[in-house]
C-alpha cells in the first residue's frame, strides 16, 4: 500500500520491504562473536566527541572521552527506541483488519527494534569489559528515567513520533555511511563499525515503512493539523534534549572518576557545553538535516517544515 498523494512513497510496497528485511536479518551474537573493543585506541570519529577546540583537555581526557561517546552512542539510542515496539504495536492493534502484508511489515519491524535494544544494550556490556570502568548512564538501572521519557513519547499522536522516528533512523545511517563505512580514520573501532552496519541495513527498511506510515496518516489530517504536527516535533525535540544534557553530565563525571581529575568550574561548564552540543548534533541535527527528511516534511506542510528550520 503506498500513497497516491505523496510522491515519497513512489515504488514502495510492504512486501518487498519485508523481502529486504528478510534478506538482511543477522543476530546479535553473530555481530558480537567474542569481540572486545580495542580500548587503546579511538572507538568513534573524533568528530562525534565534538572537543577539538577545547585546549585544557589532554590526550589522555580525550581517550577517555571518544570511549565515553562511543558509549553514550549506544546508550541514547538503546533507550530511545524503548517506546518504539510499543508505538508501533499500538497502530497494528487499531489496524489488525487491514492488509496482512502491512501488518506483517510492521510486526517485523517492532521485533527488530527490541533486538536494536539487546544490541546496544550488548555493546554497553563490550564497552564497559573492554575499557574496564563503568560508564555514566542517564537512564538510570532503576529504569524511571526511561518509564517517563517512553510515556512523553506515547503522549503524542502518532504522526509526529512516526517523523521523530525517522529523523532518529536516517540520522543513524548517516552516521555509518559517512563516519564509518566511508570514514578514512582508522580510529573507527571495527567492531563499532559491525555494529552500526548491523543497525543500519534493517533501519533503511524501517525508514521505507514509515514513510508509507507517515504518508498514510497525513492524508487524513488537514493542513492545519499538520503544522500542528510540527508543533509536537519541537516538543518532543524538548524531551530528547533533556537526555543529551543529562548525558553529557555522565560523561563528564566518568571522565573525572576515570582520571582522577577534577575540573575547574569553568572549564566543566565549557567542556559540558561542548560535549551536550555534539550529543545533539549527532543524534538530532544529522536526522533533521538528511536530505529525505527535509524533503518528506516539505511535502506534508512546508509552513509546518519551516517551524523546524527546514525551508
Amino acid at each position: 500500500m503506498t500513497s497516491g498523494t505523496y510522491s515519497f512513497t513512489r515504488g514502495l510496497d510492504h512486501g518487498s520491504i519485508v523481502a529486504a528485511s528478510e534478506r538482511v536479518a543477522w543476530t546479535v551474537p553473530e555481530v558480537f562473536v567474542d569481540r572486545r573493543f580495542d580500548a587503546t585506541k579511538l572507538i568513534v570519529p573524533p568528530a562525534w566527541v565534538g572537543i577539538d577546540a577545547l585546549p585544557f583537555v589532554n590526550d589522555r581526557e580525550r581517550l577517555a572521552l571518544n570511549h565515553c561517546r562511543a558509549f553514550s552512542y549506544v546508550h541514547l539510542l538503546g533507550n530511545f527506541e524503548q517506546f518504539v515496539p510499543r508505538h508501533l504495536n499500538s497502530i497494528v492493534e487499531r489496524s489488525w483488519d487491514d492488509d496482512r502484508a502491512r501488518l506483517r511489515a510492521l510486526l517485523r519491524f517492532s521485533d527488530e527494534e527490541i533486538k536494536h535494544q539487546e544490541l546496544f544494550r550488548r555493546a554497553e556490556v563490550v564497552l564497559e569489559d573492554s575499557c574496564g570502568h563503568s560508564f555514566g548512564r542517564h537512564f538510570g538501572d532503576d529504569g524511571v528515567r526511561l518509564a517517563d521519557f517512553t510515556a512523553a513519547m506515547l503522549a503524542y499522536p502518532p504522526l509526529p513520533r512516526f517523523l521523530i522516528i525517522l529523523a532518529l533512523e536516517l540520522g543513524t545511517q548517516r552516521h555509518y555511511v559517512e563516519s564509518a563505512r566511508r570514514s578514512d580514520e582508522p580510529s573507527v573501532d571495527a567492531l563499532y563499525v559491525d555494529i552500526l552496519e548491523a543497525h543500519w541495513v534493517e533501519e533503511a527498511q524501517h525508514v521505507r515503512a514509515d514513510a508509507i506510515e507517515i504518508a498514510t496518516l497525513a492524508e487524513s489530517t488537514g493542513p492545519d493539523e499538520l503544522v500542528e504536527v510540527f508543533g509536537h516535533i519541537g516538543a518532543i525535540a524538548g524531551t530528547v534534549d533533556n537526555a543529551f544534557r543529562g548525558q553529557a553530565e555522565q560523561e563528564i563525571e566518568t571522565l573525572e572518576c576515570v582520571t582522577g581529575r577534577i575540573l575547574p568550574d569553568a572549564q566543566r561548564t565549557a567542556l559540558r557545553d561542548a560535549l551536550h552540543g555534539s550529543l545533539r548534533a549527532i543524534l538530532a541535527e544529522v536526522g533533521m538535516s538528511h536530505p529525505r527528511f527535509r524533503s518528506i516534511t516539505q511535502a506534508l506542510s512546508p509552513d509546518g517544515a519551516a517551524r523546524l528550520g527546514i525551508s
